[in-house]
């Protein structure tokens, strides 16, 4: 940390003590969030996900993109408050995989797993061939290469606070679990799901279906740890529970189930192609809040989805919509606490992320832009463009295989 960082990490920590502590910063920050920065992806398509680490409270600073067939990991708190490429890697056509274009990503809880003395964060990434690969971004390459898939994987997820622990979800509804200890899986489900979420402790994950089910699968134990030297039999008919929980009859998913996240143990979130969305209490059966996001109604595929984000303790969602617009709402009443539009751009949002203390707020919108709106105290003057534009060139020393 350089003087510079430690100056602006100071003066930031005596404006929260000021306001009140870190609630009502972070209730002042979402009101005033204004464009800064805007980056343009050398791929210049669709990124289909973006996703904070929130699996290690030392490295939330870092996010995750994947867009075409390139996964790229940015610091957003380079040197206090900027954007920095930490880790772009191209999914080419190597020996063990034919590449292909990503569709979807998730950060895997690293402790307990790494070697490396100060911690490592690993990233899968997965998509059109059928392959997840891990990525490690202290050695800027991919450790391990799940293989098992008969068509492209369209939704990763892994628990917060369960080290290695990784569930996929192919095109055809298979629902495989793997552990980074190991390259084998260790179970796999026939479902019709089209998205799922993993519980912090991974003791059990939820998958939306195509008509806004939700069903319940419990983790077997044989998951946890090390591969067993016979191996681990496949599980392809394991017994499911539906979930039927309490909910007003506007706030029932009647379409698929897009995208879902575990909020903290017991709170999930969900959200149909519709625009609708919910949080469930999943201890108690019901329904503990829901709204509709404005214009946001998905169609074309599962390319095409609005990917939500969500705080570490889960206090704040972030959504888009179709024609760029992008929300933040608490999770416990469904009241909007904030709206942003791109400056220029009217296209399809396709995920978005919150920073944890609710000071950077980014989107990805049309193809390959990511829009960075930042907090600015409400006295300070703000031009009305952004004012870093930067784009990421290709770089083939950074292809990884």
């Amino acid at each position: 940390m350089n003087a510079e960082e430690a100056s602006l990490l100071w003066n930031r920590k005596d404006e929260v003590d000021q306001i009140g502590g870190p609630a009502a910063h972070r209730q002042l920050a979402l009101k005033h969030l204004k464009l800064k920065t805007v980056i343009k992806e050398s791929h210049a398509s669709p990124v289909h996900q973006l996703m904070f680490n929130y699996t290690n409270e030392s490295m939330q600073n870092l996010f995750a993109t994947v867009g075409k067939d390139q996964a790229t990991v940015y610091d957003d708190l380079h040197m206090g408050d900027f954007i920095a490429v930490v880790v772009n890697f191209t999914n080419q056509k190597t020996e063990q995989t034919m590449g292909g274009d990503l569709h979807a990503c998730t950060w895997v809880n690293a402790s307990q797993v790494t070697k490396h003395p100060h911690g490592d964060a690993l990233l899968a990434v997965a998509g059109s061939d059928h392959n997840i690969s891990l990525i490690s971004i202290v050695e800027a390459r991919v450790v391990s290469l799940f293989q098992g898939h008969s068509k492209a994987v369209v939704d990763l997820a892994a628990p917060s606070d369960c080290p290695g622990l990784l569930v996929s979800l192919s095109m055809d509804g298979n629902i495989r679990l793997w552990h980074a200890s190991h390259q084998e899986c260790a179970a796999s489900y026939s479902s019709d799901a089209l998205s799922l979420a993993v519980s912090p402790d991974g003791s059990h994950f939820v998958t939306g279906g195509k008509k806004g089910a939700l069903h319940m699968y419990q983790i077997p134990d044989q998951c946890w740890g090390p591969m067993p030297p016979d191996g681990i039999e496949a599980q392809t008919s394991p017994e499911r529970e539906q979930l039927n929980l309490e909910c007003s009859t506007s706030g029932k998913h009647t379409e698929g189930i897009d995208c879902m996240q575990y909020l903290s143990a017991h709170r999930l979130a969900t959200k149909s192609v519709d625009g609708r969305m919910n949080v469930w209490d999943l201890e108690e059966r019901k329904q503990i809040s829901t709204w509709k996001v404005p214009s946001c109604s998905v169609g074309g595929g599962l390319s095409l989805r609005c990917r939500f984000g969500a705080t570490p303790d889960g206090t704040y969602i972030c959504v888009g919509n179709t024609t760029g617009d992008v929300y933040v709402y608490n999770t416990s009443d469904g009241n909007r606490m904030t709206h942003v539009a791109p400056i220029k751009v009217s296209a399809p949002v396709r995920a978005c992320g919150l920073s944890p203390d609710c000071r950077h707020l980014l989107a990805v919108v049309g193809n390959g832009f990511i829009f960075r709106f930042e907090y600015r105290r409400p006295n300070a003057q703000v031009c009305c463009m952004p004012s870093v534009q930067c784009r990421l060139a290709p770089n083939p020393t950074a292809a990884m295989g």
